[in-house]
């Protein structure tokens, strides 16, 4: 099959959820010597998410910065290893590499739906005072309680 095809298919199978078939799809080749960076970097991605597991966040953290070294400036190689980190909680180290993806390309459509994943700060609710303040960060604490404490309500 041919790279482009097979790499089309295999994100097809990560749309619909169906990350173990990616993986299946894609290891022959991605373990291949020699394998394309998409390739590495789909089967890294496609392996973080079938397996929630440490080992599936190492082989996909392995592979999506193997293909990294090759290519170290393209957008949809670092969108690949944000989506790593941001799938298994480490936020600030998802938000380096999508925020690098977006440095690259930021009308790129996929780059800037990967980064809409991470959400946006909200201003802090005194801003005369910094935002690392304890009184801004307990505000902030409690209007996000009191969001979710009534939110049950507007759906009744």
């Amino acid at each position: 099959m041919d790279v482009r095809k097979l790499c089309e298919q295999a994100e097809a199978y990560l749309k619909e959820g169906a990350f173990r078939q990616a993986v299946t799809l894609l290891k022959p080749e991605a373990l291949r010597p020699g394998a394309g960076p998409q390739v590495r970097s789909l089967f890294g991605l496609a392996a973080a998410r079938s397996d929630r597991s440490f080992y599936g966040f190492y082989l996909g953290l392995k592979r999506c910065s193997e293909a990294l070294q090759q290519k170290p400036d393209d957008p949809y190689l670092l969108v690949n290893l944000g989506k790593v980190y941001l799938y298994h909680g480490l936020r600030v180290n998802a938000l380096k590499y999508l925020d690098r993806a977006m440095d690259l390309a930021p009308e790129d459509p996929a780059v800037r739906e990967a980064r809409g994943l991470l959400g946006f700060r909200q201003r802090s609710k005194l801003p005369f005072l910094a935002r690392e303040n304890l009184l801004n960060i307990l505000l902030g604490k409690m209007s996000v309680a009191v969001k979710r404490l009534f939110s049950g309500y507007a759906r009744i």
